[in-house]
């Protein structure tokens, strides 16, 4: 296990599209907010507002994607997916590769986000803030801890749907559809959901709207959520390596 481990450790953060990635989604995150910075002198309200764009969110999600989401298909293509398996086991690869997908991808934008926030912060101090809701006392009381916290949850949402890039790519071996089909699917299960009550309406989830009473405990469950979903994407991933690995499939 500590082979593959180490490898995909590498693979994941100690590499350039990492960088990129984290990169990109401080950029993305000035360009979003940029109509807001001149109107504002609190950066928990950048933060907050800027997460409650939807051209932002389906542009975070491809971000999170960049690090990791094409490994299989490079794998897969280059032939090195057998090397790989030979040298650890089917199952040890597949939810490696799961793990350290989802957790690049959580990271690249969890880093990318709270990078610009903290940009932001030298000329905008952080201060309470009226977030409304479940957490408005937290971001009064804590503004800090309150940006973590949602920024945690939008994160743990884009981890999620690279995860289902991932799998979608041992379906379709094609780097585009590691990349393009967590913003596609994210939209639709978000429509999809819509009318779902807030526990399973993914597009209240990933705002980190009230279904719990308690700031703590209503991002824990959202965070358990995504965790599930992404473990469910983890097995169907699973399913198409094994069916690919024994030739099953073209």
């Amino acid at each position: 296990m500590k082979g593959i481990f180490a490898t995909s450790l590498r693979r994941a953060f100690a590499s350039k599209l990492f960088a990129a990635a984290v990169a990109v989604t401080v950029a993305m995150c000035y360009i979003s907010s940029r109509s807001f910075l001149q109107g504002s002198n609190n950066s928990v309200y950048i933060i907050d507002i800027m997460i409650h764009l939807g051209l932002f969110k389906k542009i975070i999600v491809f971000c999170a994607a960049i690090p990791y989401a094409t490994v299989y298909c490079q794998d897969s293509n280059s032939g090195y997916v057998k090397s790989l398996i030979v040298r650890s086991s089917e199952r040890k690869y597949i939810w490696t590769n799961v793990v350290m997908c989802a957790l690049s991808g959580f990271a690249a934008v969890f880093v990318g986000m709270l990078a610009f926030f903290g940009i932001v912060s030298i000329w905008m101090p952080p201060a309470a803030y009226e977030a409304g809701g479940v957490y408005d006392s937290l971001a009064q009381n804590h503004p800090i801890v309150f940006v973590i916290m949602i920024v945690a949850v939008f994160a743990a949402y884009a981890a999620m749907w690279t995860v289902v890039g991932l799998a979608l790519s041992s379906l379709l071996s094609d780097k585009y559809v590691a990349l393009g089909s967590p913003v596609i699917f994210g939209y639709l299960l978000e429509e999809l959901t819509s009318g779902l009550p807030p526990y399973l309406n993914l597009y209240s989830l990933s705002h980190s709207y009230e279904v719990f009473g308690n700031a703590f405990g209503n991002s824990l469950y959202t965070i358990g959520v995504f965790v599930l979903l992404a473990a469910a994407a983890g097995c169907v991933f699973s399913v198409f390596v094994k069916r690919r690995s024994r030739n099953e499939m073209a």
